[in-house]
């Protein structure tokens, strides 16, 4: 694989993220940050071109047969597996800002292939260099490409269940996933096109998108937590469809700088949709 490298700039707005609280205001108390991001907010910001972009409606420079130039490298669906997010220093609004991003490796699993895409936020221009000293935020994103459709029942966690305590309870629409693939320029059909979901990738609905499920753990955790986030692991186990209850829980067994959240369903209570390890 050649080694690639894409530059990114956006303008960080401050629109964009009351935007996103505007989305949950019924649901959800606003952030209290006024002047800086929250960990997890950067996903609203820093699109690529829509130069390319497949059949199903994401970015293609980022794929197998872009990447490894096999055009014979061809997948039905690509998900988003894990991912992780380091914040360095903070990174204020309205304000613009670099991202670095390049593939920090892409590997053949049996018949699937999974891309690690790592982007490196930077308060200062590309051309003064990469380097520790500006850099505020490191993100991991781990994309996985398959040809198998969609399962039709969710993976549920073993039958003894860990100890936790709810912290909240909301319902996401329809609405809220397709709003908030416009919020972050997210052209992925699998997050509006319910005929394409069904009839191509195996779904029955459009599903929420990754980064939602992600910066909605952490508004929902953050009133809870007394200092900010410094570092987020995160793992989506399931695919969440419109009108899911969703419990967002914290596990009881945490250290003192460490503590374990979990995305659950509400009425199938040994469904996990994502879990989640925070250092403060």
């Amino acid at each position: 694989m050649k080694s690639r490298t894409w530059i990114f700039k956006d303008f960080l707005s401050r629109h964009r993220v009351k935007a996103f609280d505007s989305l949950l205001s019924k649901r959800l108390p606003p952030s209290n940050a006024t002047k800086h991001l929250q960990v997890g907010e950067h996903f609203l910001f820093f699109p690529p071109p829509f130069e390319e972009l497949g059949k199903d409606g994401y970015f293609d420079y980022q794929n197998p047969a872009s990447l490894l130039e096999n055009a014979n490298l061809r997948y039905r669906r690509r998900l988003w597996g894990q991912g992780e997010l380091i914040q360095y220093m903070p990174i204020k609004l309205d304000k613009e800002y670099t991202c670095h991003e390049s593939i920090k490796y892409i590997k053949r699993l049996r018949d699937e292939h999974i891309v690690c895409i790592e982007r490196t936020v930077l308060q200062d221009h590309p051309e003064n260099g990469l380097s520790k000293s500006n850099v505020c935020l490191l993100e991991r994103r781990v994309l996985i490409y398959t040809n198998s459709l969609a399962n039709k029942t969710a993976a549920e966690v073993p039958a003894n269940k860990e100890d936790y305590k709810i912290l909240k309870s909301l319902t996401i629409t329809d609405m809220d996933i397709v709003t908030y693939g416009q919020l972050s320029l997210n052209p992925h059909r699998i997050h509006w096109d319910k005929e394409y979901c069904r009839q191509v990738e195996g779904y029955e609905d459009i599903i929420m998108q990754g980064p939602f499920s992600v910066q909605l753990l952490q508004k929902c955790i953050q009133p809870f937590l007394k200092k900010p986030i410094t570092q987020l692991r995160y793992r989506n186990l399931n695919y969440i469809y419109p009108r899911t209850t969703l419990n967002v829980c914290q596990s009881l067994n945490f250290s003192t700088n460490k503590h374990k959240f979990q995305i659950r369903d509400l009425q199938k209570t040994n469904i996990v949709y994502l879990t989640a390890e925070v250092t403060c």
